[in-house]
Formats: structure tokens, C-alpha cells, sequence
């Protein structure tokens, strides 16, 4: 049975804080982040043999080769998500300005708000402030809209006693975008 060591590791608030965040997104916590992040044995082990051959190499280097890899990994990433964004209302990023995207999202507002009795009220206040929201909100209206499988626009109760009240909403398999 492997023995473990347990290693006092101190880390900034903040940088605490955020690695905190992403570690949630995972369902982990910290500390598994910051474990899971040190090399195993066999990386250590190749790392060393490394070093028989080039001896002026050090690990801070190699270091900051992932986390080059991982900055340029999640730059692809962000764009590729705002590509996708800005196919969703109808605009690409070569050929689109600032004044595109707004004048995109207005219409967009405006057509969800023109569908009379069915207009999904509580998620326009929402998708008003947040136009990534907007957008998803946008596709999912079009693909209920159109009778597509799993999209739906449908009413729904919110609160509770005196305060209750029913609207529309859109709904993606079952779930309220």
C-alpha cells in the first residue's frame, strides 16, 4: 500500500479563491486540484532522465509549458464559444462590428417580445442583461418555435401563495433555459 505524506502549502486568497471556482465547476475541491496538478512519479521520473542528457533544464520551464498549452487551449475555446455565440444571432466575427452585435441583440429582443401571449417575460429580463443568455435563449425559442424535439414554450407557475403567478417560458428537454 502506497504511503502518503501530508505537506503544509500555502497559496494567495485570491489565487485560492479562483482555483476554488474552477475546482467547483469539476465538482472538486482545492486542495484535489492542487494535488492532481503535481507531476506523478513517472513524470518526475522522465524529468530527471531529461536532465542526464540536458542538464541546464529546469522544471520551471517545463512548467510553463503547460501552462502555455492550457492559456492557448482556453483561448481556442473562448473563441470558438464566441464564434458560436455570434452565429447565434446571426453575425460572424470577421465581418460583424460592435454596433452589429447591439443592433443584432435588439432585434432579437424585440421579436421574442413580439410573440404576444407566449413571450417568455421573466427570461427577457434576464436575457436583457446577459447576451450570451440572450442567444441560447434566442436558439431555443426558434427550435420551439418550429416544432423541433425537446424545445417547447409552455406555461409555468412561479411563487408561491399570494405572490404566484404564471408566464412563459422556454423549455429545453423538460428544463427552463
Amino acid at each position: 500500500m502506497p504511503k502518503s505524506r501530508p505537506l503544509p502549502y500555502r497559496i494567495d486568497e485570491e489565487w485560492f479563491n479562483a482555483l476554488a471556482a474552477l475546482a467547483g465547476t469539476f465538482g472538486a475541491s482545492a486542495e484535489e486540484v492542487v494535488q492532481q496538478s503535481l507531476p506523478d512519479v513517472a513524470v518526475t521520473r522522465l524529468f530527471f532522465q531529461c536532465q542526464d542528457y540536458l542538464p541546464e533544464l529546469r522544471w520551471d520551464e517545463v512548467a510553463q509549458i503547460g501552462r502555455e498549452a492550457i492559456r492557448k487551449y482556453l483561448r481556442a475555446k473562448y473563441l470558438q464559444g464566441v464564434e458560436q455565440h455570434l452565429a447565434r444571432l446571426g453575425l460572424s466575427m470577421e465581418q460583424s462590428s460592435a454596433q452589429d452585435v447591439e443592433a443584432a441583440r435588439q432585434r432579437i429582443l424585440a421579436e421574442l417580445r413580439s410573440d404576444g401571449p407566449q413571450q417568455p417575460a421573466q427570461q427577457l429580463a434576464k436575457a436583457q442583461e446577459d447576451s450570451v443568455y440572450l442567444g441560447c435563449l434566442y436558439e431555443a425559442w426558434k427550435r420551439a418555435k418550429a416544432g423541433e424535439p425537446g424545445y417547447t414554450i409552455d406555461s409555468i407557475e412561479i411563487g408561491q401563495g399570494a405572490n404566484a403567478h404564471t408566464t412563459w417560458a422556454v423549455f429545453k428537454d423538460g428544463q427552463v433555459l
